[in-house]
C-alpha cells in the first residue's frame, strides 16, 4: 500500500497530471460556458458594427455630396439676389424722387395760389383804403370850397332839389 501511496504521490506531483487535470477543467468550463457561441456572438456584433459604420459612412458621403451640390451655385444665387435688390432699390429711389418732385410741384402751386389770393386781398384792402381816403379828401375839399364860396352851396342845393323831381 505504501507503494500505491508513493505512486499516487508521484502522479499528483507530476506536471503531466496537473496539465491533464487543467485541460479537463478547461474542457468542462468550455462545455458549460459554451465559449464558441459567445465568441460567435461577439464576432457577429463586430460584423454588424462594421456594417453600420460602412452604412453611416455612405450616408455621410451622400449628405456631403448633397451639401456640396447645394452650395455649388451659392455665389451665383447671392449675386442674383444682390442684383435684384439693387434693381428694387433703384426703382424705389426713382419712385421716391418722382413723389418728391410731385409734392414740390404741388407745394409750389399751392404757394402761388396763396400768394395770388393774398395779393388780391391786399389789393382790395388797399383799393378800399384808397377809396375811403379819396372820399374823405373829396369831402374835405367840397367843404373847404363851400366854406370859401357860399353861393356854390346854394347852387348845389337847388340842383339836388331839381334832380329829386326827375327821379
Amino acid at each position: 500500500m505504501n507503494e500505491l501511496l508513493n505512486f499516487w504521490k508521484l502522479i499528483v506531483e507530476s506536471n503531466t497530471f496537473n496539465f491533464v487535470v487543467l485541460i479537463l477543467i478547461f474542457a468542462i468550463l468550455f462545455k458549460k460556458i459554451n465559449l464558441a457561441d459567445t465568441i460567435e456572438k461577439i464576432r457577429l456584433d463586430i460584423v454588424r458594427t462594421i456594417d453600420n459604420v460602412k452604412k453611416e459612412q455612405q450616408d455621410a458621403k451622400s449628405k456631403l455630396a448633397n451639401a456640396q451640390k447645394a452650395i455649388e451655385h451659392i455665389d451665383d444665387d447671392i449675386k442674383e439676389r444682390l442684383n435684384e435688390a439693387g434693381k428694387r432699390a433703384e426703382s424705389i429711389s426713382k419712385q421716391i424722387l418722382e413723389n418728391t418732385d410731385n409734392q414740390v410741384a404741388l407745394i409750389e402751386k399751392n404757394i402761388e395760389r396763396v400768394i395770388s389770393a393774398e395779393e388780391k386781398t391786399i389789393s382790395a384792402s388797399l383799393a378800399q383804403k384808397t377809396v375811403k381816403s379819396s372820399v374823405e379828401l373829396a369831402k374835405k375839399q367840397i367843404i373847404e370850397m363851400l366854406e370859401s364860396n357860399p353861393e356854390l352851396h346854394k347852387k348845389y342845393i337847388d340842383e339836388s332839389i331839381a334832380n329829386i323831381d326827375k327821379v
